[in-house]
């Protein structure tokens, strides 16, 4: 919906800007476009100084359009990711508070483990 709102509020712009400067001596001068690539000739074109303005402007929107989009792809793909997390972490929490045996076990396991592993070769050394 944000991209439909910024196409709109373009083509508005460009529209206003149409009728501002088409009866404008300024931007009314011909310029000849070619390119010259010793296999093949493109152009020449006559075109109008509006015209190359106008180009530049949508060819900038477009571009920012494209870059928002792959930012808005990205960055809903990092909240999904984060929101699956969290959903993760507030599993985890409920069973915990379920069960409080786990978490007056959960310590006493450790410690009774790490006495048991003082003869073990993979301990470090005390």
């Amino acid at each position: 919906m944000r991209f439909i709102r910024l196409i709109i509020i373009v083509l508005i712009i460009v529209f206003f800007a149409i009728i501002y400067t088409q009866n404008l001596e300024v931007f009314t001068h011909s310029f000849q476009l070619q390119m010259d690539l010793n296999l093949y000739m493109v152009g020449p074109y006559i075109t109008k100084n509006i015209v190359l303005i106008l180009s530049a402007f949508v060819l900038g929107v477009v571009v920012a359009l494209i870059f928002g989009a792959l930012q808005a792809i990205s960055s809903s793909s990092d909240s999904r990711q984060k929101s699956r997390k969290i959903k993760e972490l507030e599993a985890k929490v409920n069973e915990l508070l379920q069960n409080p045996q786990t978490l007056i076990e959960a310590p006493a396991l450790e410690s009774s483990s790490s006495s048991s592993s003082d003869s073990s070769p993979f301990s470090p050394p005390s």
